[in-house]
Formats: C-alpha cells, structure tokens, sequence
C-alpha cells in the first residue's frame, strides 16, 4: 500500500499522493503507447482503503498530470473523482503543482471537497498537517503540527540482488527535524520552539511513476520546487521505509550497505 492510515476527527482517512491522472497522456506524446491506468488506479485505491479500513480518502497533490491548464484529461479526471466518491465517505482533495483547473474539474461532485493549496490541519492522538510539499504551509499550522505528510517528491529506492538484478521499488521516508529550526528556515522568522516534528514523505500512487531516487534527496536542499529545501536532510536524519514499512535503515546505513554490496557484485563477476 502506497499510503499511511490517519486517525483524526472519528475518521480512519487513507492519505495518499500522486495520483497524476492522465499521465499516459503525456507518454504517448513522447512515441510511448501507454494505455490508460486510471482503472488500475481505482483498483489500487479501493483495495487500499478496504485494506486500511478507511471511509476516507485524502490525495495529497497532483490528482491530475497535465499542466498547467491543458482540458484533454480534463474528463477522464472527473469520471475518476466520480469513481472514487462512490468508494469512500469523503474525498478531500489537496491542491499540487500539476492541479491547474482542478477547482472548476472536482465543482459539484458529491462527497468530493478541494482543500487550500497550503494544507489541511487534521487533530488526532497527533496534530498532523497534509500537504503536497510545493507550497508552504501557513506558519500558524505548521507551529501546531506533530506530523506533516506530503507528496511531490515521488521517493523511490534501487535495490541490488546477488546475481546484479536492479530494481526500483517506490519508498517512504521519515525524516525527523526540530520545529523551532525548521519555521526559522522556511520563514526567516525567529521562534522559541524546541520541539520534534516528524516529515513523511509518500511515494506516488500512479502505477507507472516509480519516481525519484533517495540516494539523490540531499540535493533537494538546492530545489526551490520543494518545501524540503528548508528541510536538514542529512542521510543519518532520514529513515527509509519499503510501502509495506519494512525499514531499510537510515539512508546513510542504507547507502553504506548498497555500497558493499555493489563492491562484492564487481568482484564476483569480474
């Protein structure tokens, strides 16, 4: 499952990320035939929610793939939020940076609600704030948040078998930080606030999107696309975690220990 469970306000709520309906779209203009997986989707995020218990469902950005303002998935988005009404309570919808027209596609759809683009707060046993993770949150939410769950960044891992098989699995990551540190960062505003904030960060539901290596998430420290460039990512910081939460290490274990095993690799077969 390519998403976590949230207990918050009498709802068991499915959050997930990514769902870039319409992607193939932008594939088979690339010369790539891809058929539409937007059934596939739904199944996922059916057997998901059946899985977890939820009547809730949240996406946290990029519901839709095409940008910015592009109307040829623009149907095909709006069946798949009809869909996905029938199967859960409540939809809640947070705007990501592909989003464009999501407002005028989601109007009227029963049960379906569009959030602000800067995040919902949701109060639980933990204060967790939703977002995608391209736009800032309100500081006064992110000041009250144990939690803060996103999308946006798509985290996958390269895994090496013995005989050299690679293969990309997507991932989720948890990175831990010092609220305090973090609002001063992100605001330049200066805050007495010695408390923990726990970062997640889930991997995109589109069956097609494997996504962004973690080996690479340091670098996001220079990315203003993402709110991560406020975020300390050092790899002994950030925890790697397989969908079905088996825990691969810190990611500087984790890469130490991909490292090794390359180097056995090389000497096997050279």
């Amino acid at each position: 499952m390519r998403g976590v469970v949230l207990r918050a306000d009498g709802e068991n709520i499915l959050l997930v990320a990514d769902t870039h309906v319409g992607y193939e779209a932008e594939l088979r203009l690339r010369g790539i035939r891809a058929v539409s997986q937007t059934n596939r989707l739904l199944d996922d995020l059916r057997r998901w929610g059946e899985e977890a218990g939820a009547n809730t469902l949240a996406i946290l950005g990029d519901v839709k793939h095409e940008l910015p303002t592009p109307r040829e998935t623009a149907a095909e988005v709006r069946q798949f939020l009809k869909e996905l009404a029938r199967l859960y309570e409540r939809v809640i919808l947070i705007p990501g940076n592909h989003d464009g027209l999501l407002d005028e596609i989601s109007q009227a759809i029963e049960g379906v609600y569009l959030a602000d683009g800067r995040g919902v707060l949701l109060d639980g046993v933990r204060t967790t704030l939703l977002l995608h993770g391209h736009a800032k949150p309100r500081p006064e939410d992110l000041a009250r948040a144990d939690v803060l769950v996103m999308g946006h960044t798509h985290p996958s891992v390269s895994i090496v078998d013995e005989i050299g098989y690679v293969s990309r699995e997507h991932a989720i990551i948890k990175i831990k930080q010092n609220k305090g540190d973090l609002i001063k960062k992100m605001y330049n505003k200066p805050i007495d606030l010695n408390e923990e904030i726990r970062i997640i960060i889930l991997p995109a539901s589109h069956p097609l999107i494997t996504g962004f290596n973690v080996a690479n998430l340091p670098q996001l420290n220079n990315d203003d696309r993402t709110i991560l460039r406020y975020v300390d990512l050092r790899p002994e910081l950030v925890e790697v975690y397989l969908t079905d939460f088996t825990f691969l290490g810190t990611l500087d274990l984790f890469l130490s220990g991909r490292a090794e095993e390359e180097s056995r690799l090389e000497m096997v077969t050279s």
